[in-house]
């Protein structure tokens, strides 16, 4: 069976895997960059680019290496210089000496120039394609679950362990009877971990760009450092609400791009490309719904998330609303990421101390 190697989303490539199965090929991909993929992508990238390209063309150099005969990259309009990787991925390869057809996801009529070149059968597409949805509502009830266990568990890693034995057993279900027991199954094993009833954990909002969003490997796992801190996070790139966007499908979606671009306005009336308006406008509800700060997360040189950082700066100030700014590159350190982390959660924690301190004088 041929392989198509496919990017890496966090958890949600479990769930892309699913998609790659409706076009009669088998998915060739993981959860997270590794290492050697990391390596490859530096070595054969321009400097000058964000380490999210560096980390999808050593996946596809590995890939390559591997045999695998066919890769896809999504592709991007407006600003975003994204809508310039696949072709530019693309050209590296072959220059390294690389045979792997590199298929684009863009605006090409119905059907993308990958499903119409396997061309699979409707019904058999549709299954698949079913599954897949199915499996994109399970990850987002695991990682809800998992945000709010890991901040106030009693026994440390449980939650994380109990994350990951989910998501093995999500990837090796095929069928959809199956994949909606299991969903009725996830909360009753989040349920089992020992919680602090009593604590109110610190609450931050992750903003940023997607793959420094979800690649842990990019992140050095930014996630899993927050809850042992005793912070509840929201990661704010959900692909279900990302699909529900593309295809301009407004049901069932609380916050469609319109309404997004609607609360961003007072801060940010124009468009500059890739998650940038998601990132303004999460900021400003999250501010509005009683968050104690926001993590945005960033590329180094990425130019809509840095264009940004003013109107950031500014809302953190009118709606008090803490923002930290982490940028990454290959030089970035894990121990600087982490030391970070710790120090704005003491602020946060500082912060909501002073508040309650002046609420009890009646200040």
């Amino acid at each position: 069976m041929a392989h198509l190697a496919i990017p890496n989303l966090g958890n949600y490539t479990i769930a892309l895997a699913s998609f790659v199965d409706a076009l009669g090929v088998e998915a060739w991909a993981t959860t997270a960059t590794s290492p050697k993929a990391m390596k490859l992508g530096i070595a054969n990238a321009p400097e000058s680019l964000c380490l999210p390209f560096k980390a999808h063309l050593g996946h596809y150099i590995e890939a390559a290496e591997a045999g695998v005969e066919y890769s896809v990259m999504v592709n991007s309009v407006g600003t975003c210089r994204l809508r310039y990787y696949r072709s530019l991925a693309e050209r590296i390869l072959k220059e390294r000496g690389y045979k792997m057809r590199m298929f684009g996801l863009g605006y090409d009529g119905i059907k993308p120039p990958m499903v119409r070149y396997f061309d699979p059968k409707f019904s058999f597409a549709l299954k698949h394609a079913l599954i897949a949805f199915t499996k994109i509502k399970v990850i987002d009830t695991i990682e809800i679950a998992a945000w709010k266990c890991r901040a106030r568990e009693v026994i440390p890693g449980q939650t994380t362990q109990i994350m990951n034995n989910c998501l093995k057993e999500l990837n090796q279900l095929k069928q959809g009877k199956l994949i909606k027991t299991f969903h009725k199954e996830v909360n009753r094993r989040f349920s089992c971990i020992e919680i602090d009833k009593c604590k109110k954990p610190i609450k931050v909002g992750l903003i940023g760009e997607v793959s420094v969003l979800r690649d842990k490997t990019i992140n050095h796992n930014v996630e899993e450092i927050l809850g042992n801190l005793g912070v509840e996070v929201r990661n704010y790139f959900l692909l279900g609400a990302e699909i529900r966007n593309i295809f301009k499908i407004g049901f069932g979606n609380k916050y469609t791009r319109n309404k997004m671009a609607k609360i961003a306005k007072p801060y940010l009336n124009c468009p500059v490309g890739g998650h940038a308006l998601d990132s303004v406008a999460h900021t400003i509800l999250c501010a509005k719904s009683g968050f104690d700060g926001m993590v945005h997360l960033c590329p180094s040189g990425c130019m809509p998330e840095i264009s940004i950082r003013p109107i950031l700066r500014r809302i953190s100030k009118d709606l008090d609303i803490p923002v930290l700014q982490c940028s990454y590159d290959e030089h970035t350190s894990p121990v600087g990421i982490a030391t970070r982390l710790e120090a704005y959660v003491d602020v946060l924690e500082a912060r909501r101390n002073k508040k309650c301190t002046v609420c009890l004088k009646g200040e």
